[in-house]
């Protein structure tokens, strides 16, 4: 990673000095008046940034990190704490308040309304994972167990949906893996669902046998393959906030791929 560059401005330019006459548009004070909405990136970070170092305010801190990463919030909010605390002016502490904040607010966001939403549609399925999922460089493989409403089973730890984790472009599951779970819960019939970290839905030649595979498994134990689900990205600008807002998604029933029986 790039390092800030150096400052020649003075030890004596605090926030406060920068500010002196302008106090309605320190950040907090700003904040208080207008609401968050009308802070910058910069200005939000400042805040949790709290301090400067010698010749930095702050903001100008929560500035020069924001270029460092093209004013992208989405690489920022992927960062290992390790990576935040080597630009100057963040160290350990700073480093491992930000990610502990990013990752506060994509719980806050991504996280289901419910903790056993009915997954009778590959859209609500996509929804359900989105938080599991939306940050993943690499593919997880998710079992989910479902009762005769098509909910989670009562019995399903939901720390435990994901049973694989595999790289940036692949994944490799067993059917044991799968109905082990689905026996364990009781299970009236499965959904299983893994993310594509490119964002592309369209799945590959080893998706659609590993779908082939467990459609044959869940046939023999008369638990059924309900679907496979391939979750994606959520498009550019979408209202995360949204209640019905979902990730792309590729449904293996919906699409034909796979006959289910």
């Amino acid at each position: 990673m790039d390092r800030l560059p150096s400052s020649s401005e003075p030890a004596s330019a605090s926030l406060r000095d920068a500010f002196r006459d302008r106090r309605g548009e320190m950040p907090r004070e700003k904040l208080a008046l207008l609401g968050p909405q009308a802070l910058s990136d910069a200005e939000l970070l400042a805040i949790f940034l709290r301090c400067g170092r010698p010749g930095v305010n702050v903001l100008q801190l929560a500035g020069r990190i924001l270029d460092l990463y093209e004013g992208d919030l989405r690489r920022l909010s992927m960062e290992s704490p390790g990576e935040l605390e080597k630009i100057p002016g963040v160290g350990p502490v700073h480093g491992a308040e930000l990610v502990a904040m990013f990752e506060f607010a994509r719980r806050a966001v991504l996280r289901p309304r419910e903790t056993r939403p009915r997954l009778d549609t590959a859209r609500a399925v996509a929804r359900y994972l989105a938080g599991r999922t939306a940050l993943e460089t690499v593919e997880k493989f998710f079992v989910l167990p479902l009762d005769r409403k098509m909910r989670l089973c009562g019995r399903v730890q939901t720390g435990r949906l994901a049973v694989s984790t595999g790289t940036a472009d692949s994944t490799a599951v067993h059917p044991r893996d799968v109905f082990r779970e689905a026996v364990r819960s009781d299970a009236c019939g499965v959904v299983v669902a893994h993310n594509h970290p490119s964002g592309d839905c369209r799945p590959s030649a080893q998706d659609l046998r590993l779908t082939y595979a467990l459609a044959e498994a869940g046939s023999v134990l008369r638990i059924p393959l309900v679907d496979h689900v391939i979750i994606g990205a959520f498009p550019p600008g979408a209202d995360l906030s949204d209640p019905s807002a979902a990730p792309a998604f590729h449904s293996m029933r919906d699409s034909g791929d796979v006959d289910f029986k």
